[in-house]
């Protein structure tokens, strides 16, 4: 597999707190990368970073052989990098129809958007279809996790980053959730931050670990959940 995207020595200080430090992540295409780490230890930075939505101090960012470092986020969206929020972000009110419409306009891009029928099996595959004149701030929490997919997915993706994709869901949210995280793959590559680690030991082909904005290990799932070093710092005895 080629390399999707490649972070090289990303560094990010907020004054005092190193949010950053050297980090090396290098993601191949086709290939679900999981990133695991205690609150504060810098996965949203590092995300944050990449979409272009935070500006390092320094180190460099290459997505499909080009150069997007310091890139502004709606051109790394239009590059085919899309994400989505730990606190979903979609126009509460406006209907889902007119979020879907909103999404296309702001990448602007007609040539790489889905075709209408493509759009249609997207919104019936996300169980969308019946709530296209719903008030989005209306939907369930799982419904508008749903149509933030979906409205990123209208630009054909070659990766999405996923900011813990069930956080805040129930238990059988969470594995419908799985499910379409899961049937996503054949449809671009996924970088998922997740604290359940239910969803990184079935979701994941690799694993990368940040502890204090340094990455202390990375591997497959298997290999870090029983890494010594992640174990102490992180998941803690329960899951050696």
């Amino acid at each position: 597999m080629t390399d999707l995207f490649v972070a090289r020595d990303l560094c990010k200080r907020f004054g005092g707190l190193q949010a950053l430090r050297n980090v090396d992540v290098v993601q191949r295409a086709g290939e679900t990368l999981g990133m695991i780490g205690p609150n504060g230890s810098g996965k949203t930075s590092f995300v944050n970073a990449v979409t272009g939505e935070l500006a390092l101090d320094s180190g460099t960012i290459d997505f499909a052989g080009r150069d997007i470092t310091g890139v502004r986020p709606h051109k790394v969206a239009r590059a085919g990098l899309a994400r989505t929020f730990q606190a979903v972000r979609i126009f509460a009110r406006l209907s889902v129809r007119d979020n879907l419409q909103t999404a296309m306009l702001v990448l602007d891009d007609a040539a790489n958007s889905l075709e209408a029928e493509e759009r249609v099996e997207l919104l019936h595959w996300l169980k969308l279809d019946h709530r296209l004149d719903a008030v989005a701030g209306s939907l369930t929490l799982f419904e508008q996790r749903r149509l933030e997919l979906a409205m990123r997915l209208m630009m054909r993706p070659q990766l999405i980053m996923l900011d813990e994709p069930v956080g805040g869901l129930a238990p059988g949210e969470i594995r419908a959730m799985m499910q379409i995280l899961n049937e996503l793959k054949a449809r671009c590559s996924i970088f998922v931050i997740e604290h359940t680690m239910r969803v990184i030991r079935e979701l994941a082909d690799r694993v990368v670990v940040l502890i204090t904005g340094e990455k202390i290990a990375d591997g497959p799932p298997v290999d870090i959940l029983k890494d010594q070093r992640v174990i102490e710092q992180y998941l803690g005895t329960a899951h050696a």
